[in-house]
């Protein structure tokens, strides 16, 4: 029961759009490296396995915060976690824009995840306590959305900063734009956010906790098969899509940028569309399948289709982004394997294991591109990749979506996602 008082409830009102202010933050952050893609791989002469460690490390220091932050929350509360963590993601922005050297660029990013990993959980904790609980759906799916429109519209702008003063200059910008983010949070989060007794949730809680969500057979499943839903995604928004894309339909690197960021849009659609869709039919475990489909026909099209005109580009990238929500069904499904006093660990555990899956997928992906390279090099020095050989690293991704959705043939009838899962 949220505890909040009318008087007050404005008040939490203003403290919710700050923290989603700063989850749009972090998002233009997630997805930076891969609109300055030629000028990273030109500056530090990046192969594409050392490249993609700039993703999936943040992906690594981005999971490794799921399972304890719940913890974390309960004990500092929602002010003190968010201001650290934007003050996290400032530094590490600044450390990777003055880097000299990879280690500092990855740095750069480890801590970047680490300050993006509680945005979304306390966007969702402060809603959850204080603010009407007819309203918490609305407000999840509406925290997304302004994370994702923030990745997708950020893409030309940054694109501009950086053709007109470089990359390093746009990412003093970002930081310039985190401490407009830090100080709105501070004058917006009212201290007084719930916090516990630290003897409430205990370690032995925790271990017991854990023991019983990885002895779950659906629980395991589902975590597998949200990677698989949810890599395509990390993999071209985040980090390859703009190479991609100029590569194999000789666009400029500003509509590839663009275009590369409607899987975010298609997101933003899909989260809010494909949760109420399976709860209205009570066919989650079908939708999914449904979506996994989509997501290997939509792939096949972009990677090996010829001569494809923008609009024809704009609809297969925003229908695989549309069919990636399905990651938010298998975090709903999931939770329903789980008792009722697990629901939030539950949470951190699919998450971590989809963030690892993700971040093992793009170091994979790195690796076979290199191991491909021909000796090629671009005018600045920087590796070149053929479309080729773009295209068959990405053709993992079918396969490994294929691979994981053969595992519900190991699970019993789904059951019926209700409202109170997908909050």
């Amino acid at each position: 029961m949220n505890t909040t008082t009318r008087k007050s409830l404005h008040i939490y009102y203003i403290a919710w759009l700050a923290i989603a202010g700063f989850y749009l933050y972090q998002y233009i952050l997630r997805v930076s490296p891969g609109i300055m893609v030629v000028e990273l791989r030109h500056a530090f002469k990046l192969t594409a396995e050392q490249f993609s460690s700039l993703g999936s490390i943040y992906l690594f220091s981005y999971s490794l915060l799921q399972i304890p932050l719940g913890f974390i929350l309960d004990r500092i509360g929602v002010r003190k976690v968010v201001m650290m963590s934007i003050i996290l993601c400032i530094l590490g922005t600044l450390i990777f824009s003055f880097a000299t050297h990879l280690w500092m660029l990855q740095l750069g990013r480890f801590l970047i995840g680490l300050g993006s990993a509680p945005a979304f959980i306390c966007a969702l904790k402060l809603v959850n306590d204080h603010l009407p609980e007819k309203y918490s759906g609305l407000f999840m799916g509406m925290t997304l959305s302004l994370g994702t429109l923030g990745a997708l519209l950020s893409g030309k702008c940054m694109v501009t900063i950086l053709e007109l003063n470089g990359w390093q200059h746009s990412l003093n910008l970002c930081a310039a734009f985190g401490l407009v983010i830090l100080v709105l949070a501070f004058i917006a989060i009212p201290k007084q956010t719930t916090v516990v007794d630290v003897q409430t949730n205990n370690l032995n809680q925790l271990r017991q906790g854990l023991s019983d969500i990885f002895k779950s057979r659906e629980i395991i499943i589902y975590s597998i098969v949200a990677v698989s839903v949810y890599t395509p995604l990390c993999v071209l928004a985040d980090l390859w899509g703009t190479a991609f894309l100029m590569e194999k339909y000789a666009l400029s690197r500003a509509v590839s940028a663009e275009l590369s960021l409607y899987l975010y849009g298609g997101l933003t659609v899909g989260s809010l569309l494909l949760p109420w869709l399976s709860m209205r039919w009570n066919k989650s475990k079908e939708t999914i399948l449904f979506c996994a489909m989509g997501i290997m026909i939509s792939l096949f099209f972009l990677l090996y289709a010829n001569n494809l005109h923008l609009w024809q580009l704009s609809m297969i990238l925003t229908s695989i982004g549309v069919f990636c929500a399905a990651e938010m069904i298998c975090f709903a499904s999931a939770v329903q394997f789980s008792p009722k006093r697990h629901s939030g660990l539950t949470l951190g555990v699919v998450n971590t294991l989809n963030m690892l899956g993700g971040a093992i997928i793009q170091q994979f992906i790195g690796w076979y591109l290199d191991v491909k390279w021909n000796g090629e090099y671009g005018q600045s020095g920087e590796r070149l990749y053929s479309a080729d050989d773009l295209s068959a690293a990405f053709t993992f991704l079918i396969i490994i979506i294929f691979a994981c959705n053969l595992l519900f043939l190991k699970l019993p009838k789904g059951k019926a996602i209700t409202a109170q899962a997908i909050k």
